[in-house]
């Protein structure tokens, strides 16, 4: 098999050819925004009251022969794979390929790798706002195995990304069934509608530990400390840290440990309160002043229990009320205030049979993590195999 380098302006060109935006409905053309592309399956999606290019002056033509590339903030991967003509945003540039000697969907794949975006942040033009110089792009080299070899390539790629996105469909869904099956067996906190006994939270903790509050470190520390972010979205994020001061000595206490309930006392009315339970601790991470460790009477409370109390509506809501500050930006919740939130208590029993039912749920949706980054890891090597 023969296998060509070329500098990817030898073989694609920008398809720069443009056309009043206002009104492209009315010729027959939907208009694409930056927003309308799916950065992970490169699909134009659009919503419901989607956008016509109103108050655009020019928008680039496209059809099913192009790749549009993003180039503001190229890091998003705004790469599209159109499949009917349209009009685009001038942030979204046409590519188009020489069919004879290279494939729309090989050129699709090469452009979105994490090689080629790098390359192109660090000459990027812009600091706020950066935008891929398009001549760099151009000039990158790019491997051209035969057309037949392309399309090969493409398949096994299409597959892996399909897979990842299978893992990922199922693994939401899986994580979407643990509330549901709170609601059925305890009700919505907000009515309490099985008449559980209502306890303020200070009853049933054993004890909250909190972090120190220490500046970051120039990364020669063999400690790391939790960023906030670890736990915003329910699932513990161990790499959301931050490198602990050279000279920093930890207390014995603010190790993470597995197991552990975290929780966030300050961040945006709409985040703070976030809880997370720690599947498994790296050593030497620590935690920080803003994130406590919550230790829950066990006799009285299953952590699983009290993991997705505090993560319905309800809760949320009060956890927004209490949170003193007067910026938006960054609430905080006090030890006080947390203790004298009031919940419903179901008979441990029933909390015990729900964390079983749940653990197996999660178990499940565990396999699909690691599902769906074999997919991932196997996509990247082969990107790097073929496209190298």
């Amino acid at each position: 098999m023969t296998v060509t380098v070329e500098a990817l302006g030898a073989v694609c060109r920008l398809d720069r050819r443009t056309t009043a935006a206002s009104g492209a409905l009315d010729r027959g053309l939907g208009f694409v925004g930056m927003e309308h592309v799916d950065p992970e399956t490169g699909q134009i999606t659009f919503g419901q009251g989607s956008r016509t290019g109103e108050g655009k002056s020019q928008a680039f033509l496209f059809d099913d022969r192009h790749v549009l590339f993003g180039k503001l903030r190229p890091y998003l991967r705004k790469v599209a794979l159109p499949t009917q003509p349209g009009c685009a945003s001038t942030e979204l540039v046409p590519l188009l390929p020489d069919a004879s000697r290279l494939d729309r969907s090989y050129l699709f794949h090469w452009v979105r790798r994490r090689s080629v975006i790098d390359a192109l942040m660090a000459k990027n033009t812009g600091a706020r706002m950066p935008r891929a110089d398009m001549s760099v792009l151009l000039d990158m080299p790019i491997s051209l195995p035969p057309l037949d070899k392309q399309r090969q390539i493409v398949g096994l790629l299409d597959r892996a990304a399909e897979i990842r996105r299978r893992a990922d469909a199922a693994r939401a869904k899986a994580r979407a069934i643990v509330p549901a099956l709170f609601l059925e067996m305890f009700g919505d906190p907000a009515t309490n509608p099985k008449g559980w006994p209502l306890i303020n939270l200070g009853e049933l903790m054993v004890r909250i530990t909190g972090g120190k509050n220490v500046e970051a470190g120039k990364g020669t520390s063999r400690y790391r400390i939790l960023k906030v972010s670890a736990v915003t979205t329910g699932q513990f994020k161990a790499q959301e840290s931050k490198p602990a001061p050279d000279d920093h000595v930890p207390a014995s206490a603010h190790y993470v440990r597995s197991g552990d309930f975290l929780f966030s006392r300050a961040n945006t009315s709409e985040l703070v309160g976030a809880v997370a339970i720690v599947d498994e601790a790296p050593d030497d991470l620590l935690l920080p002043d803003k994130i406590w460790r919550i230790e829950w009477d066990s006799e009285r409370l299953t952590p699983l229990y009290a993991y997705s109390l505090l993560r319905t509506p309800e809760v949320r809501r009060v956890f927004a009320v209490i949170g003193s500050g007067t910026s938006g930006s960054m609430k905080n919740i006090s030890q006080a205030k947390l203790r004298r939130v009031t919940v419903p208590l179901p008979s441990l029993p029933l909390q015990v049979s729900f964390a079983e039912q749940a653990h197996r749920i999660e178990t499940t949706a565990r396999a699909l993590n690691a599902a769906a980054a074999k997919a991932e890891a196997m996509a990247v090597a082969l990107s790097a195999q073929v496209f190298n």
